[in-house]
This record gives C-alpha cells, structure tokens and sequence, in this order.
C-alpha cells in the first residue's frame, strides 16, 4: 500500500524557532492556545526601537567561558535551529542546495579586493544576488515565496528574457523588469501598495517603481550588506552543514 507523503506544516517551523523569519501577519491572526505566548513575544519585538535597529551581523558578541549553556547537546540544537532560520530566511531552501552552496562559497580564493577576506561578505553576497531575493527586497512582492511565484509563472524578465529559475544569479548591471503585459504589472503593483517598506531596499539595488525595473548595481569588490532585523550567525549554520 503506498501513502502519500505528508508535508510538513509550514508555519509551524516558526513557532518552534521562536521567530518570525518571514515577517508573516498571519501569524497575528491564529486564535489557538499555543500561538498566544508566540505572539505576545512578537509584539514586544515590534517596538519601534527593536523593529528599527540596524543589527550588524559582523558584531554577534560570543561568550569565551564555558558553561552548562556550552553542552553537545545545545550545541547541536542551537546550531540546526541557526541553519533552519537561515533555510526559512531565505525562502525554504533544501538542505543539499544549501550545503552545496555554503562550502562552494567557503572554498573560493578568487576574491577581487584584497581586504575582503571574510568567508561571511562571499556567503550573504551569493544569496543576496538571487532573484527571488532581488525581487523581494525590491518589495515587489510580499514575501520571498511570492517572489518566487512570480518568476515561476513568467512574470519576471532579465536583461529582456524571461527567466523561470528562482535561484537565477544575477551579475552587476543586470537589469530585472516585471513582464509588459498588465496582468504582471497589475499583480506586482497590489503588491507594493500593500507593503511597508521595511526594511528598506538595500543601496546596491536602483529600483524604478513607475517603470517597475531594478537595476543590480551589487560591485565585486563592495561589502554593502541589507538591513537585517535579527541575527544569522553563520559559524552556527556553518557547523550543522558540514555534520550533515
């Protein structure tokens, strides 16, 4: 007898990480027991001083003493829910993809300014040049999975082609445009109407909203990173890749 498989419930990941990754208002919305303590945390994180705080990720302060908090055991959690808030962060990535990807960056020595010599500016740079990522810090779309609807369904151009692959690398002066048809541009501009613009579209993207184009502008040898609005430590995420 065969049986079906069973996907995992989407949005029960972040209430086992403790966090919205996504920033999802839906999660306001669930009226069961278990999601009042989740959201009663949400909200205080929301404050206009924590929400708006600009965290460095090349600032993470890590403790040099030993302590019961220092445990194999919480180790390896601490380090799966790291890699896990980084897979969700960036859309839900699989594991193997992400693996794959991380030592690939790791393992480069082709680095075009000679003072940029931290593994961490190769690894966000990668992810950031996606186009499900361009697209969504563009605010075109409400959140890193309607981006990617989007490029799956031909709404996306590159350099005037349509391009279908969510994990496209974009290369510095590429120019990405929504699809001239009005239902494209139609779609996309519900989008932007209902977003908040925070955080703020990164300075290595020049965003035409009337024309719906975004030119990546993202140099080689430049260490501009966007704004965050939580921690991803990528030693952790880095340790629980290379166990797997």
């Amino acid at each position: 007898m065969k049986y079906k498989k069973r996907h995992k419930p989407f949005y029960k990941q972040f209430l086992r990480l403790r966090q919205n990754i996504q920033d999802r208002p839906k999660l306001f919305r669930f009226k069961k027991q278990k999601w009042q303590t989740f959201q009663e945390n949400l909200k205080k994180q929301l404050t206009p001083y924590r929400r708006f705080k600009i965290k460095d990720q090349f600032q993470l302060s890590v403790s040099k003493f030993a302590g019961r908090g220092n445990s194999f055991g919480r180790k390896f959690r601490s380090n799966l829910h790291e890699r896990k808030i980084f897979s969700l962060f960036y859309g839900g990535l699989k594991k193997r993809y992400l693996k794959n990807s991380i030592l690939k960056c790791i393992k480069t020595k082709n680095y075009v300014n000679s003072n940029l010599t931290d593994y961490r500016h190769v690894i966000f740079r990668f992810f950031e040049s996606r186009l499900d990522t361009v697209i969504h810090r563009a605010n075109f779309s409400l959140n890193i999975k309607g981006a990617s609807q989007l490029i799956l369904h031909g709404h996306v151009y590159v350099n005037g082609k349509p391009v279908k692959t969510k994990s496209y690398r974009l290369k510095p002066n590429d120019l990405v445009e929504i699809a001239p048809n009005s239902k494209s541009r139609i779609l996309v501009n519900e989008n932007i109407n209902k977003s908040n613009f925070w955080p703020l579209p990164p300075k290595h993207l020049l965003i035409n909203y009337k024309t719906l184009q975004i030119l990546f502008v993202y140099p080689e040898d430049s260490n501009l990173m966007p704004v965050f609005h939580h921690y991803l430590n990528l030693d952790s995420v880095i340790a629980n890749i290379k166990k797997a």
